[in-house]
């Protein structure tokens, strides 16, 4: 003997995932973000610099001005900083992570 309907819990279930979907499915489409908030999302908190130098470096790919995903890596003078974004950035990084060294440390 059940204690519990199986199908009205299977629709609460089903009701709840498809009001949190938007949610759990953020769209970055068209989102940008800094440098700060890219290297704790998707680099593990490693420093701005080691970004600049070992993602945005060592892949020129990422640069706006090579087609990529990244305006000012090196904040250029007169611009307003680094503008990532962010759609494209998560896919390059998923796509990429087993070619960075995130081991690799900034000489002294």
């Amino acid at each position: 003997m059940n204690l519990i309907n199986e199908n009205a819990l299977a629709e609460m279930i089903a009701k709840a995932v498809q009001e949190q979907r938007p949610r759990l499915e953020e769209d970055l489409t068209g989102r940008t973000i800094g440098i700060n908030e890219f290297r704790r999302k998707y680099c593990g908190g490693k420093s701005a610099e080691w970004v600049r130098t070992f993602v945005f470096d060592r892949f020129p790919e990422t640069d706006w001005a090579n087609g990529g995903w990244c305006v000012n890596p090196h904040r250029a003078e007169g611009s307003r900083g680094t503008i990532i974004f962010e759609k494209r950035a998560a896919a390059w990084i998923e796509e990429h992570q087993l070619e960075i060294d995130w081991n690799e440390r900034l000489a002294k």
